[in-house]
């Protein structure tokens, strides 16, 4: 597998790399936070080993295949993992999807909302991409709102196949695209 080396989303309290197996104990702390449960998904991981195959079949074969994937973000100031955001592509939508997760103790602080934005912005100015998407659980009213105040709009919902569930639907685009000037 290659992956891509750069660039990566960038703001001012966060740095985004590729994630690697030896981030496999962070993975396997945030995969199962309740929240991670309950809104996002339970990937059944419980070793250690099983969050380095994760990264290894799941996280980096995503990069691999497309370009993108989720980032892992740090804490600039400590170097810290903290969370993961960024743009999955699913065959099931028309857009690529934002997602994102932090782990709870970093949440409540705005950098769900820093990373979100580092990679819309990413997306815009990186990847010439003029709409993206996003879906959450219908009862993560909390990230709902983030994506409410990043600029994203809610447009109904979809069944996804790939996860099973029907997820409420979110559609971020540059203004200019609605006003025509595209």
């Amino acid at each position: 597998m290659s992956f891509p080396l750069g660039p990566h989303p960038a703001s001012e309290r966060l740095r985004f790399r590729l994630p690697s197996v030896t981030d496999a104990a962070f993975y396997l702390k945030l995969m199962n936070e309740p929240d991670y449960h309950r809104f996002i998904a339970d990937h059944g991981l419980s070793t250690v080993e099983d969050a380095a195959r994760y990264i290894r079949t799941k996280t980096l074969a995503r990069f691999a295949k497309s370009g993108v994937g989720l980032w892992l973000v740090e804490a600039r100031s400590s170097g810290e993992p903290i969370g993961v955001c960024g743009l999955v592509i699913r065959p099931e939508l028309d857009h690529p999807d934002l997602g994102f997760g932090f782990l709870e103790e970093h949440r409540g602080q705005g950098l769900a909302r820093e990373a979100a934005t580092a990679v819309l912005e990413f997306a815009h100015k990186n990847l010439k991409l003029r709409s993206v998407c996003a879906i959450t659980h219908p009862g993560n009213q909390r990230s709902a709102n983030l994506l409410k105040k990043v600029g994203f709009v809610q447009d109904g919902q979809r069944h996804l196949m790939e996860i099973g569930a029907t997820s409420d639907y979110y559609l971020w685009k540059l203004r200019y695209v609605d006003e025509g000037l595209s």
